[in-house]
């Protein structure tokens, strides 16, 4: 006991010792003599979180908080289809299970699976669904695998036959800003179709190449595109710089390039999977995006934000603050210095 007494005392004359050294360092001023200058005491005053969203936001103002910011995209992509009543649901890339918990509370679904890569986000989003039903719904019927996503719903015709009330497959099926990641969206769009019940409906939140863009596209597509009105569209194909730039983002995302298509070749994808052009809509809601999720990553750790966030470490919200400054600033500029344009995509499997 007398040496644990000893190491204290030695350890807290240490750091009395620091705090008494930064303090002669500091520079002189009446502010500066002050203990409490510092901003560090707001850590002191963060609660645990309950949300884990992680997307790139539908951003109303500047204003506007992260966290509902990710929240009103989810619901941007939830409500651009009809459903109804106690519908049947699968949300896929579903994270760590925000976007389950608020189709669970804004539709009721009878069914809601998720799917997820990740074995931590797959417990967690697990736990948390299966908390709020609580007693009302089977853990089948409300459930998250953690498993790649093209490669589950690859299997998932074969097992819809011991899933009793799934055997019809799903009114709706949510991808928000996911599918980017996928090893073949093409696959994943073709069993998608196949999963869905008759008048079923996909829908995406997703990154497109912005050039060409749809009104300067000389083909007989039929689908249903809304242009940006705020973002203008490029005038030329990106150069060899951009396209360098764009490969090297690509790579420490760990996303091929080849996984961004022009948004008319997205629209073949879910043709070739069976669904109707006529019943393919993609909106470009770039506006409402990358602006503010490049201010959010500018953010992360500056100023008053710094002297709280704990997490991430210096080198990722410095690798975050350049993205946010030297990438998605670029995309949300639009015209020919942007790459991409977020996409908000639905399209519906046939009556008959």
């Amino acid at each position: 006991m007398a040496e644990t007494g000893v190491l204290l005392l030695t350890a807290s004359l240490a750091l009395l010792v620091s705090l008494a050294v930064l303090k002669m360092r500091s520079p002189k001023g009446k502010e500066k003599e002050e203990v409490y200058v510092d901003m560090n005491h707001l850590a002191f005053n963060v609660r645990p979180p309950t949300t884990a969203w992680l997307n790139m936001g539908y951003w109303d103002s500047e204003h506007t908080h992260f966290v509902d910011a990710c929240q009103a995209l989810a619901s941007r992509l939830h409500s651009s289809v009809q459903m109804a009543p106690n519908p049947r649901i699968l949300d896929v890339g579903c994270g760590s299970g925000d976007s389950l918990l608020l189709l669970q509370t804004t539709y009721r679904p009878q069914i809601i699976h998720g799917v997820t890569s990740l074995p931590s986000h797959a417990s967690y989003a697990r736990s948390r669904i299966q908390s709020q039903v609580g007693n009302e719904s089977s853990s089948s019927s409300h459930d998250v695998a953690c498993a790649d996503v093209v490669q589950w719903i690859q299997r998932r015709p074969a097992e819809r036959v011991a899933d009793g009330p799934n055997l019809d497959g799903y009114d709706a099926i949510f991808a928000l800003d996911c599918a980017y990641h996928f090893n073949d969206r093409p696959t994943f769009f073709a069993h998608a179709y196949r999963s869905l019940r008759p008048g079923g409906s996909i829908a995406l939140v997703d990154l497109a190449l912005a050039f060409p863009y749809p009104s300067q596209v000389d083909s007989q597509d039929e689908f249903t595109f809304t242009p940006s009105k705020e973002t203008p569209p490029p005038s030329r194909p990106p150069t060899r710089y951009q396209r360098v730039v764009h490969a090297i983002t690509c790579t420490a995302a760990n996303t091929p390039p080849s996984h961004f298509v022009p948004i008319h070749t997205y629209a073949s994808h879910l043709s070739n999977a069976g669904f109707p052009a006529s019943n393919i809509h993609i909106e470009d809601i770039s506006a409402n995006v990358l602006p503010g999720f490049a201010r959010f990553l500018r953010s992360v750790g500056n100023g008053d934000d710094g002297a709280w966030r704990a997490s991430p470490n210096f080198f990722m919200r410095s690798g975050l603050n350049a993205v946010g400054k030297n990438v998605v600033s670029q995309w949300a500029a639009g015209g020919d210095a942007g790459m991409l344009r977020c996409v908000l995509v639905s399209a519906q499997k046939p009556l008959a």
